[in-house]
């Protein structure tokens, strides 16, 4: 009995100790999946402006980053010196860690090593350096690196194995109970996890996994949770672009409904009336076509994310065809529409998503600038892009409104946008566009002087002719 009895205990213990080692690797795993998604998504985010060697707004990444994973990120260049801290202590030093030569120097794209951390108190910690590289054009030109604690992991293990020793330890007569009790306390978060992932297929995005603790399942709740968040905010923005799309259309389609409605139960109508009513229904179609040739534009974007068609392009042809194909339209609005070229540089780029950026840049400016009023597009170079200025001499934007005006279907002012038409999808579609290309649209307004958007592009291949 005493031998079947040790047997028992021993058994136990070792179950134990395994279920303890499995739920640490378990937690680990977890967290440098998640924390490494992290860190490639900044370092994605910072390509562009390590490329352009733009320190102020790779430290403006870093420090949003750092407060939104709560962490510290660092920015290296090829050598492996660090160019950004998160912290600002390690700005200009070299770092070998091994995590960091395997993403530099091949043959990983992402890599994380575990550290323990001496503290001033004598108190060591645990962290992990998460390292991914900077990949731009297709090379790496540097590496983000996050550091952040896995202190709770570790102190969450631990504390479980020596309670998981102690009852081992404990006499055979309460083995059972603790069995019985411990199968509970893991099943019934499962239970909670399978009701409540049940409940979201069916549509209920809203449900979440009550959290207690700070054991695994308690980890494994919070990142369903985040994870059920994350589907119900998608699918809240999936709602408002559906009824903003849906107002857009229903819009003109009532204004469409009104005019025939008002011909049809009117007697004797003169021909003048006719002309008029048809001339506004030609309007709204236009507009209700502008809208849907957004939609549609918008799609394709969206779907052909990857598929860029990338040839080498002298951008001041495509600019000359884009503002050649909108002088009609300025000069029927009586506003002067001229090129200017600085410099004459060819780039990689896919032509006709450029294209649409610089039309729907510089037709957004026609359409916001009075007659007698002039719209000037200017070519030039800017450090490592090109940059294509669009200037208006139009009504401007409000200060407030100015960090809207890349959203879909924003418009300033509702009212004009109704007299000059337009979907509010031009600039959504434009900067789209722009960061395919790693590049970015600048703007700058003053209400009632006029507004400068910059579409800026990296320059790969640059050729100056004369």
């Amino acid at each position: 009995m005493l031998f079947n009895l040790g047997v028992a205990i021993i058994a136990f213990a070792a179950v134990t100790m395994a279920i303890a080692y499995l739920a640490e690797d378990y937690l680990v795993g977890l967290r440098v999946r998640e924390q490494l998604k992290s860190t490639n998504n900044v370092a994605v985010s910072m390509a562009p402006y390590l490329s352009s060697a733009n320190a102020y707004k790779m430290f403006e990444l870093a420090e949003q980053s750092s407060k939104k994973y709560g962490g510290r990120f660092l920015v290296l260049n090829k050598s492996g010196i660090v160019l950004v801290d998160s912290f600002s202590t390690l700005n200009g030093q070299k770092l070998d860690h091994k995590e960091i030569s395997d993403v530099l120097l091949g043959p990983a794209d992402a890599s994380y090593g575990f550290h323990e951390i001496n503290t001033e108190n004598g108190k060591p910690f645990y962290a992990v350096y998460y390292t991914a590289a900077v990949v731009y054009d297709g090379e790496t030109i540097g590496a983000v690196l996050f550091s952040a604690e896995i202190q709770d992991v570790v102190d969450i293990t631990r504390d479980f194995i020596r309670v998981l020793v102690m009852i081992s330890i404990a006499a055979c007569a309460v083995f059972a109970g603790v069995s019985i009790w411990l199968s509970g306390y893991i099943t019934r978060p499962i239970n909670d996890l399978k009701n409540v992932a049940l409940s979201i297929s069916r549509g209920n995005l809203h449900q979440r996994i009550p959290v207690s603790g700070k054991n695994e399942m308690a980890a494994l709740a919070h990142t369903f949770n985040v994870m059920s968040e994350k589907l119900e905010n998608m699918d809240q923005k999936r709602s408002e672009f559906v009824s903003n799309a849906s107002h857009e259309l229903k819009t003109p389609l009532s204004s469409i409904k009104i005019l025939i409605e008002s011909l049809l139960y009117q007697d004797g109508v003169e021909e003048r009336i006719y002309k008029e009513f048809l001339g506004d229904i030609n309007r709204e179609i236009d507009r209700l076509n502008e809208v849907i040739s957004g939609l549609l534009t918008l799609a394709r974007t969206d779907r052909e994310t990857q598929a860029l068609h990338i040839d080498k392009i002298l951008l001041s042809e495509l600019v000359f065809k884009s503002v050649t194909s909108l002088k009609p339209i300025a000069n029927d609005k009586g506003v002067a529409l001229n090129f200017t070229v600085n410099n004459d540089l060819e780039v990689e780029c896919d032509a006709l998503k450029v294209m649409q950026a610089v039309t729907n840049l510089v037709e957004n400016a026609i359409k916001y600038t009075d007659s007698g009023g002039s719209v000037q597009v200017a070519l030039s170079k800017s450090g490592g892009h090109a940059a294509i200025a669009v200037k208006d001499t139009g009504c401007g934007i409000p200060e407030k409104d100015i960090p809207y005006v890349f959203d879909r279907f924003f418009r300033v002012d509702k009212a004009r946008a109704r007299d000059t038409g337009g979907s509010g999808l031009g600039l959504h579609i434009a900067q789209k566009i722009a960061l395919l290309h790693g590049g970015s649209i600048d703007v700058q307004s003053e209400e009632g002087k006029g507004s400068v958007f910059t579409l800026y592009l990296p320059i790969k291949s640059l050729e100056v002719r004369a």
